[in-house]
């Protein structure tokens, strides 16, 4: 393993509906900086992919996501772990750009970026464009129950009837549990 890709929202913190806009509305989801310490063990780069499309539809700022980053990794790192880099997706979902989930640019950007080979790393997400763009990018991926599409996700991959070479991912209940999965199973080497 060379890289562990993470979504946001959802995966590090609660989704919400109307976006994060401020650090204030930032909730850290149980055990997820506990998570994130114990993944910065396996020292390799931990990445964050996130699509930010409150940027693209004018409810944010991108100098605001960014700061709000710099408090998420402050966070982190108090809490013993580290984010190494966030690659950001600004764009409205109707831009048809190539860096927003489900399409793997971002993923991409962080291995030309990191030096790892997609084959070697893991993205973390919590929704099917997040398994959607690191398989288009030929990443291993594991989905955790823990966003607002939780639900919903074994539902999907029951009724996607994917071809035999095309496996679901794990489908855990949140970080803790991902990297549970990771440390147990050897997938971190």
């Amino acid at each position: 393993m060379q890289a562990i890709l993470l979504d946001r929202d959802g995966v590090i913190n609660a989704e919400r509906a109307d976006y994060v806009k401020e650090w204030c509305e930032f909730s850290f989801l149980p055990d997820a900086l506990h998570a994130l310490q114990r993944l910065t063990g396996l020292d390799i780069p931990i990445l964050v992919i996130t699509n930010q499309s409150a940027i693209g539809r004018g409810i944010i700022q991108h100098a605001t996501v960014t700061e709000i980053h710099r408090e998420l990794a402050r966070e982190v790192k108090k809490a013993g772990g580290r984010i190494d880099a966030f690659f950001v997706c600004p764009h409205h979902p109707a831009d048809g750009c190539l860096c927003r989930k489900p399409k793997p640019g971002l993923l991409f950007q962080a291995a030309e970026q990191f030096g790892f080979a997609l084959e070697a790393a893991l993205f973390i997400g919590d929704s099917v464009t997040d398994y959607e763009a690191a398989h288009a990018a030929g990443c291993r991926s594991i989905l955790v129950r823990s966003g607002r599409q939780g639900a919903s996700l074994d539902k999907f991959f029951i009724d996607a009837m994917l071809p035999p070479s095309r496996l679901p991912p794990p489908i855990v209940a949140d970080l803790s549990a991902a990297v549970d999965l990771i440390l147990r199973h050897n997938m971190g080497s």
